[in-house]
Order: C-alpha cells, then structure tokens, then sequence
C-alpha cells in the first residue's frame, strides 16, 4: 500500500517535466532574420550531438561571426539547432542533409526567416529572395499580396522537399507566416 501511495505522490513530478518537453516540441520554431532552425530526430544530449554541430558549422552558407565560435547554437530539448547564415550566399540543401546524416541524425525541417519579393507566373508563386539568389515556392497565393509586393515571411521547409532541393530551383515551403507591401 505505501509504494502505491509513494507511486501517486510521486508520478505528477515525473511527468509534468515530460509534458513540457512534449509540448516544447509540438510548438513550432521561429526563426529570426539571418537565422536558420534546423530540426533534427533523436538529439538526447549535447556530447552526442557534438558531431552533428561540427558537421553543421562546416556549411559555406553559415556566419559564424553572429554566435560562438561555431556559428552554430543546439537546444538539445527541442532537437533544433540555429545556424546564423550569410543570405548573400547559396543555400546548400543537400550539405545539410549529409551534414545531418554523417552527425548521426535525421533532418526532420528547416525553419528560415525571408526577407524579399513575391513573384507570380503560371499560377505558382515564388518569393524570391532579397540579399540573396534563392526562390522559395509557396503553396497558395498570400492573402492580400500581389505579384511584386516586398514580403517578410517565416517558412518551413520539410524533410521532403529539402531532398528534392536543386541548385537554382525554388524550394518547396510551408508559409508559417508572411506579411508584405507594395514596393
């Protein structure tokens, strides 16, 4: 009777810091200008992901000027590692994904905050962005933007569409958020 008792008295302490890491998880990343959230499977401790943060901080694309010396922060209760990057210089999906893969992990989304201009042409729309060469396909027309309207938008990019990424392609996003006007 009494490990029955201890087993309710002590279940709610053990389960309350769970239930917050669950929701932490299901809460999704928001990544601020010049940042990239990358979203990886499994990260349980900050040695294990050591590797994962090395390969990471090896990417053209990232500044390390911005954090640390690696230019690369890990939330190990997330699984989401922020990457400060350089706009101006090419995004390399597939150095991500092997960057991923050779750290021990698999790449669940990317997270980025865009700066740039919306382009429509044959019923799909594209944001083409600022500072630097990317094009990033939005699923659906933004409400209440037009083609030529500078946009600010925060975006997720899947696992899926980063492996069908091509050099000088638009990428396939999920528009978390955008906002824009007329230029």
């Amino acid at each position: 009777m009494k490990k029955l008792i201890l087993l309710f008295v002590v279940l709610p302490f053990m389960t309350s810091p769970l239930a917050a890491v669950a929701d932490e998880l299901d809460t999704p990343a928001v990544a601020k200008p010049g940042e990239m959230i990358v979203e990886v499977n499994g990260v349980v401790c900050s040695i294990c992901a050591k590797g994962l943060k090395k390969n990471l901080a090896k990417l053209d694309f990232q500044s390390p000027v911005l954090t640390e010396k690696s230019g690369v922060k890990i939330d190990i209760r997330s699984g989401r590692l922020v990457i400060h990057r350089d706009p101006a210089k090419p995004i390399d999906f597939g150095a991500i994904r092997t960057a991923v893969k050779r750290g021990g992990y698999d790449l669940e989304k990317l997270y980025l905050h865009l700066t740039g201009s919306l382009e429509e042409a044959n019923g799909q729309w594209v944001l083409a962005e600022k500072a630097g060469r990317h094009k990033f396909a939005l699923a659906k027309a933004p409400a209440g933007l037009a083609d030529g309207n500078a946009v600010t938008a925060r975006v997720v990019i899947n696992a899926k569409s980063v492996a069908k990424a091509k050099p000088g392609a638009a990428v396939a996003v999920e528009v978390d958020e955008i906002s824009g006007t007329n230029q």
